[in-house]
């Protein structure tokens, strides 16, 4: 018989018929995540109660982090061997808080007879004869927590650890829990409730208990995020601003009210060598249920279609119809053994760096975008970021050779493209690219492009807004801007910047200053964004303030000159660029 691992806690749970779920239940299926097969995991709270009660050892594993638990949970393994008894391994000095020193005989009991059952019944007891043994035990993944006073209890939560054959795929519908989540309210929401339907993805939890398998995680989450905006009629918040949350306790109703959505899905990716086990659950904020649950256990290899077939069910389950163009068509490059994940995880890790716009950063995201290329057979979106990259060496002065920067800059865009020319965001950087070198049919074209192929891609609209804001069409990049910031809220530095040239255009100075000092916030070393504030303050006459910023603007690129500017202005029209050129000396640069 195949032994379960096990996982004991302590703790409040709610009874619902024969179910049972609540932080108890949270905290004791995370420990049978840390559980080996066959073995036991007990949190600090069942330790404290049986650590003098039973001839066993106990191995401290440290403080674990559990989804929607505000404390780190204090994890021990049992030690089962009789040289082991009376033992503590690890622990140091760890004191019981006040109110654990207080010992519930009733509670104690319990809790000793269960765990003595179990250890009977895996370990002592006879093997049953296997008559017909389910190869598989669905476990819901849990709701959020319900604000219900409830009496404590004790719980063992058992789980059978999921190892199917590895040319079986296996995928576990989960009838949604009914008791419903606190509601949220419209009327408390940040931004107006889209009209479409609106969903929010969240950085789906790492459950490996590896920090390595991060990337993993928040690649999947990434993924499904990009084909969820692919899709029309729908309403996605873009991954910069859903990732704020990542690592947080946070409540559905709480990311409802601040992203202004109606939906919001959160799942949870645990890894084990070649085999991954996803769970997802999208919630209805408005009514406070589980509109749809299940949990996948695939090979690593099918990760891919997985990411489609779950956007699928999402997309299903709000009745929002499909398209022939079809989904995740970004994720395509890193399907089916065209590139490793690896490449993927490089990519994520440079863009990190190069949207902070300062040299330092833009010199490190190159250093990765390079090892992604070398590495990588077909390095689609390694190509894109280092277009970018040698476009920020064209705005940042550090190329001794502007015109050839934005030259490579257009060569990697064109060999992103080249491998797939469905990428809308490819297109948009191409758009911003071509208008830097002054063609502007071009520019315009694929802007046009890219809004055609995603048109609720924020990143698409930020780019494309930044093409008509030099081509001389600010009023119209100021919608696209507003758009891209109300999908991405929490958006890069960059879509502030942008979006603070546009209403500076237009004359809209303090909305302007406004908006860089967002970027600024996001980035305080954003190099563009403080030359630029230093620009509009000395348009508006505030001597002082662009003074200020002009020291910045020293600080971070000391060698950088007003001449320097002049020669790569993006913009169209010279009346423009002569505007900021002049802007620049009155407060103080050269």
């Amino acid at each position: 018989m195949r032994r379960a691992p096990i996982g004991i806690n302590l703790g409040d749970v709610i009874e619902e018929g024969e179910r049972i779920y609540g932080d108890g239940v949270n905290i004791a299926a995370r420990l049978e995540s840390l559980s080996e097969a066959g073995g036991i995991c007990i949190s600090g709270t069942a330790y404290d109660h049986v650590r003098n009660k039973v001839s066993l050892g106990y191995e401290y594993l440290g403080e674990q982090t559990v989804k929607n638990i505000a404390v780190p949970v204090r994890v021990y393994r049992v030690l089962m061997e009789p040289e082991a008894a009376g033992k503590v391994i690890g622990e140091k000095r760890i004191k019981p808080r006040p109110w654990q020193r207080v010992a519930i005989g009733s509670v104690v009991a319990v809790i000793v007879i269960i765990a003595a059952v179990m250890i009977w019944k895996f370990y002592i007891s006879p093997a049953p004869q296997p008559e017909i043994t389910p190869k598989d035990k669905v476990v819901a993944p849990q709701p959020e927590k319900v604000p219900t006073a409830v009496p404590p209890s004790t719980e063992v939560v058992l789980k059978e650890k999921v190892a199917p054959p590895s040319t079986e795929k296996v995928t576990k519908p989960v009838t949604p829990p009914t008791p419903k989540l606190e509601v949220a309210s419209k009327e408390k929401m940040a931004f107006p409730l889209p009209d479409l339907p609106s969903i929010a993805v969240l950085p789906f939890v790492n459950m490996s208990g590896d920090p390595k398998q991060e990337f993993l995680s928040d690649g999947i989450t990434e993924n499904i995020i990009t084909g969820l905006s692919k899709v029309p009629r729908l309403f996605v918040i873009a991954r910069n601003s859903t990732f704020t949350y990542k690592g947080k306790p946070v409540e559905v109703k709480q990311v409802s009210e601040e992203l202004g959505v109606q939906y919001v899905l959160e799942g949870s990716v645990q890894r084990s060598g070649d085999r991954i086990r996803v769970t997802a659950q999208l919630i209805d904020a408005l009514k406070g249920h589980h509109v749809w649950a299940e949990r996948y256990d695939r090979d690593l290899k099918d990760l891919f279609a997985l990411q489609d077939e779950i956007t699928v069910k999402i997309l299903n389950a709000i009745r929002v119809k499909l398209t022939e163009r079809g989904l995740s068509s970004e994720a395509v490059p890193y399907a089916g053994g065209k590139q490793d994940l690896d490449c993927l995880l490089k990519y994520m890790e440079a863009q990190g760096h190069v949207q902070r716009a300062n040299i330092e950063d833009n010199n490190m995201g190159r250093r990765i975008a390079e090892e992604a290329i070398a590495k990588c057979p077909e390095p689609q979106k390694p190509y894109a970021q280092m277009a970018i990259i040698h476009m920020m060496d064209y705005f940042l002065g550090t190329t001794k050779s502007p015109r050839e920067s934005i030259e490579k800059a257009i060569e990697l865009a064109q060999k992103s493209l080249a491998v797939d020319d469905t990428r809308a965001e490819d297109h948009a950087r191409l758009s911003l690219l071509y208008s830097v070198r002054k063609e502007w049919d071009k520019a315009i074209a694929e802007g046009e492009r890219g809004i055609a192929l995603n048109p609720s891609g924020a990143d698409v609209l930020h780019w494309y807004a930044a093409t008509l804001t030099f081509a001389g069409r600010p009023e119209e990049a100021i919608f696209l801007f507003e758009k891209a910031i109300r999908l991405n809220p929490f958006g890069p530095s960059r879509y502030f910047m942008g979006y603070g040239h546009a209403l500076r255009d237009t004359g809209r100075f303090q909305e302007a200053v406004s908006a860089y000092k967002k970027a600024i916030k996001r980035e305080p070393n954003n190099f563009l964004a403080h030359l630029n504030l230093a620009a509009t303050y000395s348009m508006m006459g505030l001597e002082k303030e662009a003074q200020s910023e002009a020291e910045e603007v020293r600080r971070l690129n000391p060698k950088y000159s007003v001449d320097y500017w002049a020669k790569v202005s993006p913009y169209k029209n010279q009346t423009e660029t002569d505007k900021i050129i002049d802007a620049l000396r009155k407060a103080g640069l050269k």
